[in-house]
């Protein structure tokens, strides 16, 4: 493994953003692993060799290039053009490159502070003393950490039947070996869309506690500033989003699977999730939030008895790419029992695919380790 740290980054934009990065880019071992699509602008590679003229390390692969990645891994259609999903392609570049760490970042999320690697090093203290959190609920509010109005609010992919019951949050400094670090937000939280059509929030601080979440306690983890250890990347493969599920296609929700899914392997081998700094500042990109409202429904619908499965399912594996693969066949299994309104057949569908999509991801993985 090396010292690199990779900073994981999609774009359509016109790189405008890499301005922010100067600080960061300086601090050792920072390189930007930029993925475009084929919906980038020209001015964007004129913008990195900018970037590049001053200094910056910046990786960042044409449309082409990244197929003939693809190719070279045997999985030529994992990846979608025009979507998200691209950044999946930013971790198969760490993974290879044997890089220590990788923060997956938007191109909307701004370094807050300076140096900013260094909360993100975490994943790579091992066990270490930590303020470690229990919630009796099971689920931990990351956004209780910030300053936020005009009211209390939910990070995207939080479940919907713990927001009702208050939840007895526990703290205590314990032993933990962390692998995954979701910085959180100034400005715009990542919440989903119901809660910004109803109330626009805002944050103005961080309280500055970080917390470890318990074995017991859950949160979702998203793509927005989180760190992972190399050796879990094989286990947070972004889903691929788009298939249709009551009238409408699934999306936004491919970060909120991979962190939840992470999540899952990490607390299997004994290891631990953070939530805290470092912080980003989210100048959100222009959203049609009644869209975002109209794909984001078809998984909140069944998202509540999924995490009530996972929470329970019994990992195999010594691992990150067995548990994972081990995560894939229980998934598949559960498509196949679960009961209830929300599990109609294109559910069902989405969880068969998503089950086999994991698994490709982690064929491709395995050639990367020359397997």
């Amino acid at each position: 493994m090396s010292e690199t740290i990779d900073i994981v980054i999609t774009t359509i934009g016109n790189g405008s953003f890499l301005e922010h990065y100067t600080d960061t880019l300086a601090e050792g071992g920072a390189r930007l692993v930029v993925i475009p699509d084929r919906k980038t602008p020209r001015s964007f590679h004129d913008a990195c060799e900018r970037a590049r003229a001053r200094g910056a390390t910046i990786v960042s692969p044409d449309v082409e290039e990244q197929d003939r990645l693809l190719a070279k891994l045997g999985v030529p259609d994992l990846i979608p053009y025009d979507s998200d999903n691209r950044r999946n392609i930013g971790y198969l570049l760490s993974y290879l490159n044997g890089s220590a760490f990788a923060v997956s970042m938007d191109d909307d999320n701004l370094p807050a502070v300076s140096p900013f690697l260094d909360e993100h090093r975490v994943v790579l203290r091992g066990p270490a003393r930590h303020r470690t959190v229990s919630a009796d609920t099971g689920w931990f509010n990351a956004c209780d950490l910030l300053t936020v109005s005009p009211c209390r609010v939910f990070p995207r992919g939080f479940p919907y039947g713990p927001r009702e019951a208050p939840a007895e949050v526990t703290s205590a400094e314990e032993t933990a070996d962390v692998r995954v670090n979701a910085g959180l937000w100034l400005d715009d939280p990542d919440v989903d869309a119901v809660t910004r059509l109803a109330v626009r929030p805002r944050v103005t601080a961080y309280g500055g506690e970080a917390a470890v979440l318990a074995a017991d306690t859950w949160c979702p983890v998203n793509s927005q500033n989180t760190a992972v250890h190399r050796d879990a990347l094989p286990a947070y493969y972004f889903l691929r989003m788009g298939q249709p599920v009551g009238g409408a296609p699934v999306e936004r929700f491919g970060d909120i699977f991979s962190g939840y899914f992470v999540a899952a392997c990490a607390k299997h081998l004994g290891h631990a999730v953070r939530f805290g700094g470092p912080l980003v500042h989210h100048e959100r990109n222009e959203h049609d939030l009644l869209h975002d409202l109209a794909v984001e429904l078809p998984a909140i619908r069944f998202m509540d008895e999924l995490l009530d499965w996972l929470r329970e399912f019994r990992l195999q594996g010594g691992d990150y790419p067995t548990a994972y693969a081990s995560l894939s066949h229980g998934l598949q299994d559960f498509a196949e029992q679960a009961r209830g309104p929300a599990w109609t057949p294109e559910a069902r569908a989405f969880l068969h695919r998503t089950a086999h999509l994991m698994r490709t991801w982690l064929a491709a993985v395995r050639r990367a380790d020359g397997g």
